[in-house]
């Protein structure tokens, strides 16, 4: 359990960590269908955000409500070959794949929203390849199934971000699309452990006879949802100041994972980067937290 995006709380932390520069991250798809979750950071100048996003309409509306720290691309990433987008008639169903008619005749689900309406001649860019792009500490991914290919094409911009939060499947929902076991075994090449789920989804299979089966009661099989991988989970102390400071930053506010946050203030703390009555200053903000060490709270 955590506790949601507090404003006056994550300032509190900026201030104590005092970070060289903004936490950094690059959203690939960032069709702007659902709310992000660094949505809090962005909204209190807290991060700077990269964004990726390949259809026209959704990157102008980006571009039309983005603010100071937001930059964004009109651009797809993958292999660095050319590719086919399949625009659906639910743009949110848009992939470089082909929606599977498998998982729609046994699901019964998306069987409209997943109709391929148009198709488009892209060209992606490899993660490596994009120069312009700086140092981040989070990637967040989405883009219908792909996910495994950026991964596979971007090992140094990987070396150095904290965090990534992508989508993940149990089931291909479209025709060749890696699962959940491929992305956790390619990130944990590049040193990532599964930390989280931020949401992941329930579904039912469907036949005329589970016709009388409520849908909302009878859902079996595991859907899509968000999956979230940290670098160095069981090994902070490998991580820099720097880098330490991003990631207790991405952990209150973005990822909601507070404990974590926390573990990387005290290696700062045993440091001597941060102080001990800083870390309880910290602490004092989280709700449901516990009074301070006597020794502390004199102090």
């Amino acid at each position: 359990m955590s506790v949601g995006f507090q404003p006056e709380r994550a300032r509190a932390l900026i201030d104590i960590l005092s970070p060289d520069r903004l936490t950094r991250v690059v959203d690939i798809g960032a069709n702007p269908l659902d709310e992000t979750p660094y949505k809090g950071l962005l909204s209190i100048g807290g991060c700077d955000v990269w964004g990726f996003e390949p259809q026209a309409g959704a990157y102008d509306k980006l571009m039309a409500a983005k603010g100071a720290h937001e930059h964004y691309i009109c651009a797809a990433v993958g292999t660095g070959e050319p590719a086919e987008l399949k625009v659906c008639s639910d743009v949110g169903f848009t992939s470089l794949l082909e929606p599977s008619r498998r998982f729609v005749e046994a699901t019964g689900q998306f069987a409209d929203r997943m109709r391929v309406v148009d198709r488009i001649e892209v060209e992606t860019s490899r993660l490596d390849d994009l120069e312009e792009l700086p140092e981040f500490d989070l990637l967040k991914i989405d883009i219908q199934g792909s996910e495994l290919a950026v991964f596979q094409n971007g090992a140094g911009k990987l070396s150095k971000a904290l965090a990534v939060i992508t989508e993940v499947t149990a089931v291909p929902m479209y025709e060749g699309q890696p699962v959940l076991a491929d992305q956790l075994t390619e990130l944990g090449q590049h040193g990532f452990l599964l930390h989280k789920f931020l949401f992941l989804k329930e579904i039912g299979f469907r036949n005329p006879w589970s016709a009388r089966l409520k849908r909302s009661v009878y859902r079996s099989q595991l859907g899509d949802g968000d999956a979230v991988m940290v670098r160095g989970l069981l090994d902070l102390q490998g991580l820099e100041d720097e880098e330490l400071k991003h990631l207790a930053i991405l952990c209150d506010s973005v990822l909601l994972t507070q404990d974590l946050g926390v573990t990387a203030m005290v290696e700062l703390m045993h440091r001597g980067v941060i102080q001990e009555t800083q870390l309880h200053d910290y602490m004092d903000l989280l709700p449901g937290a516990g009074p301070r060490p006597a020794e502390t709270a004199a102090q």
